[in-house]
């Protein structure tokens, strides 16, 4: 019986990896698709614009991309789209709670920024767009924002959580959040996206429902592009802009202890089922010895070194 399971998560996890890398293929490609007609068009649009189109054509391959896993693996939505009913309690708390979880690590990424320039390591990927206009900032909010808190969640705390919770509810947080901060591709972001990644696991099977998921990347994605657009466009203060999201995230940190405390007082909200069919080193073990996974990282492991070659090159 043991071998058995062993072998299903061995294949599961082999899929999951295959999946990962068709995103990041996928990604590539239909950026490509969007950003080259749009081009040809107006030879002139913005690079900022440009940019934006990619992003878009980039995070709905996701969705593209999933759709096509659950048609091949003959997974329907319904099992890797939980919604359960959360009620609104519940909800508030549990979305506050990740939100300063989250904020606390956007601060410790910053920092991590600045580390990494003592040493001369400096990212090559760009992860700001200049928005100068009624159309790019509606842009810029549809593709960071909106679009991301669906096609991602659906993808990682959808597809791949749900489809490896049968191996243990911390492995499948642990293995789609690492997974997610990789696929970011670059060393300034995998920390932070692997951090939202076991928040966000963590809510979605506690309450059942991929909504919270949504809604707390959705609301951390529109803070920064909210603050991003003020300031390109000089519309307040930048003291003042910093000043506001400072109080804004000091209430959210505040507002995620007493949530955290509140859900506490819920008997297990902060402990997971346990799995003992075998030990978590060995499922850590023959998920990185599948086929699927081990493509997958190396393509992300490329992707990464990209993002670091300049450092070496000045």
């Amino acid at each position: 019986m043991e071998t058995n399971i062993r072998l299903k998560l061995k294949k599961t996890a082999s899929g999951i990896g295959y999946f990962v890398l068709s995103i990041i293929l996928a990604m590539n490609v239909l950026s490509v698709i969007l950003a080259v007609p749009a081009y040809m068009r107006a030879p002139v649009i913005s690079n900022s614009l440009l940019s934006i189109l990619q992003l878009i054509a980039s995070i709905t391959g996701m969705f593209i991309i999933g759709l096509f896993y659950c048609l091949l693996s003959k997974t329907s939505l319904n099992e890797v789209l939980p919604f359960k009913k959360v009620k609104p309690d519940l909800m508030i708390k549990t979305v506050v709670m990740a939100l300063a979880v989250v904020f606390v690590a956007n601060y410790l990424t910053d920092y991590f920024v600045q580390g990494m320039s003592l040493f001369g390591l400096h990212n090559n990927v760009s992860m700001s767009f200049e928005s100068h206009n009624v159309v790019e900032n509606i842009l810029y909010i549809i593709s960071v924002a909106i679009i991301p808190a669906l096609t991602e969640e659906f993808a990682f705390r959808g597809i791949v959580l749900q489809k490896l919770r049968k191996h243990g509810d911390a492995y499948a947080i642990f293995i789609s959040a690492l997974l997610f901060g990789l696929l970011h591709g670059n060393i300034v972001q995998i920390p932070f996206a692997f951090t939202v990644g076991i928040v966000a696991g963590f809510i979605t099977i506690k309450t059942g429902s991929i909504i919270p998921a949504i809604i707390v990347h959705f609301l951390n994605n529109l803070s920064s592009v909210i603050v991003s657009i003020i300031s390109e466009n000089n519309l307040c203060d930048p003291a003042v802009t910093d000043a506001v999201y400072l109080i804004f995230v000091i209430v959210i940190f505040v507002g995620g202890i007493f949530s955290s405390y509140s859900l506490s007082k819920i008997k297990g909200f902060f402990n997971l089922e346990a799995y003992t069919l075998i030990p978590f080193k060995e499922r850590l073990k023959l998920t990185f010895s599948s086929i699927g996974i081990i493509l997958a990282l190396i393509l992300m492991s490329a992707e990464i070194v990209y993002s670091l070659i300049p450092a070496y090159g000045t």
